[in-house]
């Protein structure tokens, strides 16, 4: 079976020195990954995003910089100290997928290709965003899922 998507080895290689070079991360560390128009649907790191984003110090952030009007995953290294005092930070991938999304083919194109990027960034844990962030609630909300 032909699939429509594809993870290019440049891709893969920036996902996986991403995922070591973020283990031990003290601070929030995002990876903002697109899919690129017809014809080639091909999966690539959105490197303009991705630069502004290594500024963030907190999720709040994270709005200003994704659009509004596109999906995204956001492949997002998220320090927490556990109940014990132990520090962990686990990969977890996010699917933005605001409510201003108004284009279906955008919508069921991130969609069809969430496996195929979750497996190619080994997370166990998915969080989808379709709020934007625009209030404190949803910000406290998304916090509590990442830190679960």
């Amino acid at each position: 079976m032909s699939s429509l998507y594809r993870i290019g080895t440049a891709t893969k290689d920036v996902i996986r020195k991403f995922r070591t070079s973020t283990a031990r991360a003290e601070v929030i560390r995002c990876l903002p990954i697109k899919i690129e128009p017809k014809p080639s649907y091909e999966i690539v790191i959105e490197e303009e995003e991705r630069e502004e984003l290594e500024d963030i110090t907190d999720v709040d952030e994270m709005a200003d910089i994704l659009p509004d009007n596109s999906p995204r995953f956001l492949l997002t290294a998220y320090p927490v100290t556990t109940k014990e005092g132990i520090k962990q930070t686990p990969l977890i991938l996010l699917f933005w997928k605001p409510a201003t999304v108004v284009s279906q083919e955008w919508k069921m194109l991130y969609a069809g290709a969430l496996e195929m990027v979750r497996n190619e960034c080994g997370t166990s844990k998915l969080v989808e965003v379709t709020s934007g962030l625009e209030d404190d609630d949803d910000i406290e909300d998304l916090k509590q899922q990442l830190s679960k």
